[in-house]
């Protein structure tokens, strides 16, 4: 169902905090996360400077269009990401909200975010991701993701972003088949690969995994207790080096449970090579049928 986060809707959310308060913050990651949406796209800086972690992190690893790497981050502390945040120069933020979920410490949103500058009538529309990490009530880190390339009519992106969703699709495809052949082809030397919303299975479960070699052999033992492997893709973008998916996926475990659970998929690529890879999923969702 879709949500949208207005300017507005800030008004009605309270900004001080007491006890009890917190420790509800605490136990609650999908409302810490509500709440810090509504303060964010409100530019309720004051307040957001109280539900950032000390040493919360900011990247968005699409905005390397923009060529400063100040706005890519990583950002360190909450003062600085409140600075880069009103650094930003918006005037006008709607959130239309198409997805959201929270499983363990992560809370994944996407939809569209449209924008407006001071001096400007016209708005900007951009297909649009977050993930929220969540720890001890406050938000710990926050990854962005969005398609600037086309939205803002960037120059001198086109080659890289027709490369990267040759080589990114055709990994997807690989990945959802198990074909180990053709991601082996794929997959840079030193990939980074992770999954961190399926910490929730405990520990060991969701850590990074680096180098094509140690993926591959992991994805062979999944691939043998997973069958039907599928995306159902609802939206999706490229963005000079990073490839966006967001859906469903689907999939049955050998015992015959099947699952169809909301979705965000991220692939980088770099010379050809798929360089990075996180998978986010909602794996509170239990079987279906």
């Amino acid at each position: 169902m879709m949500r949208r986060w207005w300017v507005a809707t800030v008004v009605a959310v309270g900004v001080g905090c007491g006890a009890v308060g917190v420790e509800a913050q605490r136990s609650d990651p999908a409302g810490v996360a509500e709440r810090y949406l509504e303060l964010s796209f409100g530019r309720q800086y004051d307040a957001l400077l109280e539900l950032y972690a000390p040493d919360a992190v900011f990247s968005d690893p699409t905005a390397e269009v923009f060529e400063d790497p100040e706005v890519a981050g990583p950002v360190v502390g909450a003062s600085a990401i409140v600075a880069l945040q009103k650094g930003w120069g918006l005037d006008r933020v709607d959130f239309q909200e198409d997805e959201g979920f929270t499983v363990g410490q992560y809370s994944v949103h996407r939809g569209t975010l449209n924008v407006g500058y001071a001096g400007s009538d016209v708005d900007v529309a951009l297909p649009f991701a977050t993930v929220l990490r969540v720890v001890d009530g406050r938000i710990a880190e926050r990854i962005d993701h969005a398609e600037y390339v086309e939205s803002f009519g960037l120059d001198g992106f086109g080659d890289a972003t027709a490369a990267t969703r040759r080589v990114a699709e055709r990994y997807l495809q690989a990945y959802l088949d198990a074909d180990l052949e053709v991601q082996r082809e794929l997959l840079a030397p030193d990939v980074d690969f992770q999954d961190p919303t399926a910490q929730v299975y405990g520990p060991g479960s969701g850590q990074p995994i680096r180098g094509a070699d140690a993926l591959l052999a992991r994805r062979a033992r999944t691939f043998a207790n997973v069958t039907d492997f599928g995306l159902d893709v609802e939206t999706s973008f490229v963005s000079a080096h990073h490839a966006v998916f967001m859906g469903t996926t689907r999939y049955t475990l050998a015992g015959g449970q099947r699952f169809a659970q909301p979705a965000v998929f991220v692939v980088e690529v770099r010379d050809g090579k798929v360089t990075a890879h996180r998978d986010y999923v909602d794996y509170s969702r239990g079987p279906v049928g």
